[in-house]
């Protein structure tokens, strides 16, 4: 019995030694021992520790009085009683702490205390009790919070607040009230907390009132309204007011774009030229690459039922406009007729003739002819391009002529353009011109060629493909074996990488092609590539990557062999290709490579081992 007291008293002696050295610490401690003081008293809250922290709120200090007050927030519902008697402290802080705790805690328990501070007496301990009581939805915190609606001012401002916590029903017809008699500061808060209770019968209430009033007297209620950003409600203020609202609108349009931006959404419920006018305005004045202009271009077109009667006028305001409208009607699919656009054409700058070549298919309303030729015959390389892929989607025949010549020279990616453009419009007339790139053009040309392979089949590629296939050129040739790797499900090209496989100096583009691709067929002939260790060190390195990706468990022992191998590259290479078979045999082979001599070897073995153990 003696033994199990002692053990009591030992451990009973402990933790008030540790107390003792938490509350020293809040007191006396640095940073670091205040932070440690502070988690070590919130992980214990019963009644002492309560007790014992709380004469710690009498200290002059400042950092140790928050500290104490962050801890008791945390645990001071373990003894409520010692929180309630803080409100009968003759320090007037002492008892704001009081109720901020209070606020807290969020117990039922204290609203009678918080009550009861309300005839405190002082002012601040006054409010802060209103403030805390805002956090209970009961009765008796809504009855005491409707008894100070006849306080000071600022206890009655903080009085709405807290009803507009809790929303309770009782508190609609005095908040309604003093909305509509009461000083301007007041009626604007109980306004805002009275739309917070998203109730039709009282928002039509608070909107018959704004009706009544004169518009400078409504001005800043709108303005809490609109700030809101709350659609629907600014729907049922429109209904009610109509569009004396519109006039509130434009005094906030000058405000800069970031803030503006909800601002312009509202506006497009007033549908007229007037609100197009502003969308249009705020528009070109800004960066067109930025979101914002992109979120207020949406605006501008979504009205386009409206001012698509005034393109031409707009248009004729110059470039920043005429941007505008061409992309607006590209959304929106609005034909501009081809004169206006051809008009703005030849009189705006590069960015305006680039988006005009671009859009022309979906917004010229004529043929389009004298417009896309006039645009291939610009000096911009993208109004070419541009041009060349509005011919392609309108089908313009009549314009083949040009794209040939595009095709001949200029830009590489002009000519590729024009060359895939004419493959859709005339494949006869494509294929002749890009044999004639191939058998007597400059190497500009073949990449031309090239560029375009895809586009045309394996028939008409493969005697192209031979011709180029003994080109000296290193480029053309790297090119070529990518051409063929888009084809090889074809015999024909199959059998070239065959023969490619066996050459001296293979290509690192086929073993990279085989690999991307994961040609099983070539896979016997990797194998022999890997494993002959008179072909270069980087053709072995591709062909072990290219075998890796099949992830193939019959490879198992090719990559454990490849581990023992005298270069690093191919180690590392073997490394990866068994951490992709997750075969937890492998740790074995990989375990004597953590401590190799090479930091890149030792890494990657590391790795390896810790997906292994993973997996």
């Amino acid at each position: 019995m003696k033994t199990k007291l002692k053990r009591y008293m030992t451990a009973r002696n402990a933790r008030n030694r540790r107390l003792e050295n938490a509350i020293h610490g809040i007191r006396h401690g640095d940073e670091f021992e205040r932070e440690k003081s502070i988690e070590y008293l919130m992980g214990r809250p019963n009644k002492k520790t309560v007790e014992h922290i709380l004469p710690l709120l009498q200290e002059k200090d400042t950092p140790t009085r928050m500290a104490v007050v962050e801890v008791i927030k945390k645990i001071g519902y373990a003894n409520i009683e010692a929180i309630d008697r803080l409100l009968e402290d003759e320090n007037e802080d002492i008892r704001v702490y009081a109720c901020e705790i209070m606020t807290s805690m969020k117990s039922p328990e204290t609203i009678p205390y918080l009550i009861k501070a309300l005839d405190n007496g002082s002012e601040n301990v006054k409010n802060a009790a209103v403030i805390a009581l805002g956090e209970f939805k009961d009765e008796r915190a809504v009855n005491a919070l409707l008894g100070m609606l006849q306080d000071d001012q600022w206890i009655v401002f903080s009085a709405i607040c807290s009803l507009g916590k809790i929303k309770h029903p009782s508190a609609t017809a005095p908040l309604l009230q003093i909305f509509r008699k009461g000083e301007e500061e007041l009626s604007l808060a109980a306004c805002e907390v009275l739309m917070d209770y998203e109730d039709d019968d009282i928002l039509d209430k608070i909107f018959i009132i704004l009706k009544g009033w004169s518009k400078k007297k409504r001005k800043r209620y709108i303005e809490s309204i609109i700030q809101q950003g709350n659609e629907n409600l600014f729907l049922r203020l429109k209904q009610s007011i109509g569009q004396d609202l519109f006039e509130h609108l434009l005094t906030y349009v000058t405000f800069d774009k970031a803030e503006v931006i909800p601002i312009l959404k509202l506006m497009t419920h007033f549908k007229s030229k007037q609100t197009c006018d502003i969308l249009l305005e705020n528009l070109v004045k800004m960066d067109p690459d930025e979101p914002e202009h992109f979120e207020v271009l949406q605006f501008f077109a979504s009205l386009s039922q409206i001012w698509k009667d005034n393109i031409k006028e707009y248009m004729c305001e110059g470039d920043e406009y005429a941007l505008v409208i061409i992309k607006a009607c590209s959304q929106e699919k609005i034909n501009i007729p081809e004169d206006v656009l051809l008009a703005s054409f030849l009189t705006s700058s590069v960015l305006v003739k680039r988006e005009i070549a671009k859009n022309a298919a979906v917004i010229v309303q004529g043929e389009g002819y004298d417009l896309l030729k006039e645009a291939v015959r610009d000096p911009d390389g993208h109004v070419k391009s541009y041009a060349v892929n509005s011919i392609g989607a309108m089908k313009l025949k009549k314009l083949e002529g040009e794209l040939i010549e595009l095709s001949k020279s200029g830009f590489m990616d002009v000519r590729t353009n024009a060359i895939k453009t004419l493959i859709n419009l005339n494949q006869s007339e494509a294929k002749r011109l890009l044999k004639q790139f191939v058998k007597s053009g400059s190497i500009d040309d073949k990449k031309v060629y090239l560029a375009v392979a895809k586009n045309i089949t394996g028939d008409d590629n493969f005697p192209l493909i031979q011709e180029l296939f003994e080109y000296k050129d290193e480029d053309i040739k790297k090119t070529v074996v990518t051409v063929i790797g888009n084809f090889i499900d074809d015999e024909r090209y199959a059998t070239i990488f065959q023969k490619l496989l066996q050459t001296d100096n293979i290509p690192h583009e086929v073993l990279k092609i085989i690999k991307e691709k994961r040609l099983a067929q070539f896979k016997p002939v990797l194998n022999k590539i890997f494993t002959n260790t008179k072909k270069s060190l980087w053709t072995r390195y591709y062909a072990l990557l290219a075998l890796g990706a099949f992830e193939d468990p019959l490879l198992f022992e090719l990559f454990v062999k490849g581990l023992n191998d005298e270069n690093n590259l191919i180690k590392i290479g073997s490394l990866k290709a068994l951490s992709d078979l997750k075969d937890k045999k492998a740790v074995v082979f990989v375990k004597p490579l953590i401590k190799d001599k090479d930091d890149d070897v030792r890494s990657t073995a590391e790795f390896v081992m810790d997906s292994l153990r993973d997996s």
